[in-house]
């Protein structure tokens, strides 16, 4: 047998021991052979035991076969910290064994060894101990790699007598001034919490009090480290190390500039330490103070914010000449988004308005909220008109919605030919609704223009089968274009999808796709389609329908049913006099009908609400008949549609109430703004039972609101709730692009504010929407210039949300009380049901403090408190 063969045999019984008393007696020409051959045999392993551990228990044999045949100390330590033989297994601890094998060798190469294992060292890893070894048995100067020191401050973790372990190191004085700088430091020691005996930080504060360490260099350390920034849990130790040393004042002032350094951007636990160490001092010249204070003023934690005026309170009471800088400051904490900082702000203005400058004070106070403002005198935002009667404010930032282009239509059997390849080539590629309409009426025209150019035209699309036919309108279209290129070969036409399974302005766009079919093949097409709109959000110009229906007169033919049907809801809700006057002068049924619409007597506001329950069961019951049990709990939104009849098959049922079965097909939503441009909230009703299946942190539907928002009619209490779900979403991009949407909708007075409110008040409620996430949003739209529609979403959504007694508030109720704060308009008497009973409740809570500030703002309508409220009254939802 060879000596690898001898080797291998030891390594696959795991016997390290034996694998190192064979290796030494192995000449040369043997150790090259088994070294040779020992990275594939770790392979082998590694297969064999399709493990993450890697070598398992073959580690320690592994690592010693390398050790004592590699012949190059640098391939040796490549070896030992190889993936796959260190880190994965705790229980390799083979340093006694390994010193040996490597004393075999000559001590230039053992140092070499030493000073290159400890540049490959990671993390905590079980080369460190023989590494150290090396160091101390060879002489050569520890090393500072970063992985080094993490492995030398771990190894010491755990001694019951920290200090006196460190103090028998001989690496400690070269090796802890690096603790401050190498990475991974403080990940290693962010546990340690108290200075106790068995700690780092225990540790080092005894070797710091008795003269070992110098405490110069450790705080010096912790500053630095500070500086250089990190997370809050990589500086945790470093923080505590600091507070455990305890610095005097003359210890901190020569240090004053590093601490007021860290109050802009350091975490908050170490802006907190360095504040509290500034406001020992017993003097910071004006300067650093101002840098301080106005630094403090925009930190995001109110906490330090709070520290930041109460040091102002002292330092301008003590000292006069702080007072510009104070005036500054209280400028910054005027527009701070909390109401208690701007609330403490003022309070602080007027206390030491003899010291203060009041001008800057005054132009600051425009960010104020109407009470705080009154509190110091100044009753109106500085420059503010009084609004004209009937005039729209003007949005300080109105965002346009996403363009769509209008695409042009086709004018060539060419270009038809060459979209219908398209379509048939990419299957990956969709048209669109809009496109598709375009298709449509380019096949109608052009083979009514000249027949036999588009079927030549259209000879060459490649075949195509389409998936899921019944339901795609695009399986349909495909149909009618077979069916015209070649009508005695066309494939059998799709059937529609039954009636209970179909959403209803899906039927509509599949029943006007079905009569393109069914003319195709009778080789009937019409001249023109009435329905095919002329601007992007879907409308038919009124006059250009009229030129259709005088087309199809001329033709003697009369209009498809759902094409006809379809006209109609494309109809825009303002007509010119003069294309009333033409319209009534048509004669056919088709132009008539279209006449009375044109004249205003075609469909009126349905009236859309709604309402939300829970399944129980099969069934659906709604909260106002009780609420579910707890483990029945599933909450819904279904909408409501009432309108009077028009007497059309396909119009009434879209405005009757929305199917919210799931088996019904919720396809194509994003066409379904087109079918109704002219009464969006309607389309809004049929969308949301599909929005709300998914309810909704993550759904991307945006683009459809996007859609609804260019359309016309009047929004209310689905499209709300639908936008609430978006500014719900988990994905900050969807938000932000739903808050657009808000503002481009109040810019053009669309937004329905309070049924936005009243949403967003049953939304929190019922447990779909949490109200932290939504109130930013309402919050950048108040700063936008919102604040007339942000203070009507708030005074509709607060009676829904404000907690009865015993009731636990939901997470960010505070926030929208002072968001009412600071947008309830000056002598506004909106009503808001069982805000005085919350103001009322006495103690320190802020949601308590911001309804008493908005119950003072609202002095002629204050609701008179309860005697007591009986808690088991059922609350209306």
């Amino acid at each position: 047998m060879s000596a690898w063969d001898d080797v291998r045999d030891l390594i696959d019984k795991c016997d390290a021991d034996g694998v190192a008393a064979l290796v030494v007696t192995l000449d040369d020409a043997a150790r090259r052979e088994v070294a040779k051959q020992l990275p594939g045999h770790l392979k082998h392993i590694r297969l064999y035991l399709d493990s993450w551990r890697g070598a398992g228990d073959h580690a320690e044999a592994l690592r010693a076969a390398g050790t004592g045949t590699i012949a190059a100390a640098a391939s040796v330590a490549s070896w030992l910290t190889r993936r796959g033989l260190v880190g994965a297994d705790e229980r390799v601890d083979d340093t006694r064994r390994l010193l040996d094998l490597v004393g075999t060798r000559p001590p230039a190469w053992q140092a070499d060894l030493a000073a290159r294992l400890a540049g490959k060292l990671r993390g905590r890893d079980p080369s460190y101990e023989l590494t150290a070894s090396l160091i101390h048995r060879t002489g050569i100067e520890p090393p500072t790699d970063d992985g080094f020191i993490v492995n030398w401050v771990s190894a010491a973790l755990g001694h019951q007598r920290m200090a006196d372990v460190l103090a028998a190191d001989p690496l400690l004085d070269t090796l802890l001034p690096r603790i401050f700088h190498a990475q991974g430091v403080g990940a290693a020691l962010q546990w340690e919490g108290r200075p106790t005996g068995d700690t780092w930080l225990g540790g080092l504060h005894a070797l710091a009090t008795d003269g070992r360490v110098d405490r110069a260099m450790l705080l010096d350390g912790c500053v630095g480290r500070f500086l250089r920034g990190g997370t809050a849990l990589e500086l945790r130790f470093f923080a505590r190390l600091h507070q455990a040393l305890e610095p005097t004042r003359a210890e901190v002032a020569p240090r004053a500039r590093d601490y007021l350094r860290l109050l802009p951007s350091a975490p908050g636990t170490v802006a907190e330490l360095a504040l509290g160490h500034l406001r020992e001092l017993p003097a910071v010249s004006p300067g650093d103070f101002a840098e301080a204070v106005e630094a403090l003023m925009y930190r995001p934690e109110k906490k330090l914010v709070r520290a930041g005026l109460s040091w102002l309170d002292r330092s301008v009471r003590l000292t006069p000449e702080y007072a510009e800088a104070a005036t500054a400051a209280l400028v910054s904490a005027f527009a701070h988004e909390s109401s208690d900082v701007q609330e403490r702000a003022v309070r602080l203005a007027v206390k030491h308005a003899a010291h203060l400058d009041p001008a800057p004070l005054r132009d600051a106070a425009a960010a104020l909220p109407a009470d705080l403002r009154a509190r110091l005198g100044v009753s109106e935002k500085p420059g503010e008109e009084e609004p004209v009667e009937g005039e729209r404010p003007v949005l300080l930032v109105a965002p346009a919605l996403p363009r769509v282009e209008f695409p042009p239509p086709i004018t060539t059997a060419a270009e038809l030919g060459a979209e219908f390849t398209r379509l048939a080539g990419d299957s990956f590629h969709h048209p669109g609704w809009l496109n598709t309409e375009r298709l449509m009426a380019g096949l109608v025209e052009l083979t009514h223009r000249d027949r036999e150019a588009v079927r030549a035209a259209l000879a060459t699309v490649p075949v195509r089968t389409w998936e899921r036919s019944e339901d795609d309108p695009l399986a349909w279209l495909w149909a009618a274009m077979r069916a015209v290129a070649s009508p005695s070969t066309s494939s059998p036409a799709p059937r529609l999808p039954a009636r209970y399974r179909i959403s209803v302005p899906h039927l509509l766009i599949l029943r006007r796709m079905a009569e393109l079919v069914t003319a195709a093949r009778a080789d009937a097409l019409p001249p023109v389609l009435l329905a095919t709109p002329t601007s992007a959000d879907g409308h038919v110009d009124p006059a250009e329908l009229l030129a259709r229906l005088e087309r199809l007169e001329a033709a003697d033919m009369n209009p498809a049913s759902a094409d006809l049907q379809q006209a109609l809801l494309r109809i825009p809700r303002r007509v010119d006099a003069d294309v009333v006057s033409r319209a009534a002068r048509l004669t056919t049924p088709a132009g008539r009908l279209v006449a009375r619409w044109l004249s205003g007597e075609g469909l009126a506001d349905p009236v859309v609400t709604v309402r939300y329950g829970y399944a129980e069961g099969a069934s659906h019951r709604w909260f106002d008949e009780g609420q579910p049990p707890e483990y029945h709990y599933d909450p819904r939104a279904a909408s409501f549609v009432a309108a009077s009849p028009v007497g059309l098959d396909l119009v009434d049922p879209l405005c009757r109430d929305p199917e919210t079965s799931i088996h019904r097909l919720g396809g194509y939503m994003n066409w379904w703004a087109g079918v109704m441009p002219s009464h969006r909230e309607v389309v809004a009703a049929h969308l949301l039972p599909f929005f709300n299946w998914e309810w909704s942190e993550r759904s991307p539907r945006l683009p459809i609101l996007q859609d609804l928002a260019r359309a016309d009619g009047p929004l209310g209490s689905a499209f709300a709730a639908m936008l609430v779900f978006h500014l719900n979403n988990e994905d900050p991009a969807e938000r932000t692009a739903a808050l657009d949407l808000l503002l481009a909708l109040a810019a053009a007075g669309d937004l329905p504010a309070a049924d936005l409110g009243d949403q967003l008040g049953h939304l929190v409620k019922n447990g779909m929407v949490t109200l932290s996430r939504v109130i930013p949003s309402l919050t950048e739209a108040e700063r936008a210039g919102a604040g007339a529609q942000v203070w009507q979403a708030v005074t509709a959504a607060l009676p829904r949300v404000l907690p009865a007694d015993g009731e636990r508030p939901p997470s960010g109720l505070a926030d929208l009380i002072a968001l009412g704060v600071r947008t309830a308009p000056p002598g506004d008497t909106t009503p808001i049901p069982g805000l005085a009973a919350v103001a009322a409740r006495g103690g320190s809570s802020r949601m308590v403090r911001e309804a008493l500030r908005l119950t003072r703002l609202l002095p002629a309508r204050r609701e008179p408190l309860p005697a007591r409220r009986d808690p088991t009254r059922p609350e209306e939802m």
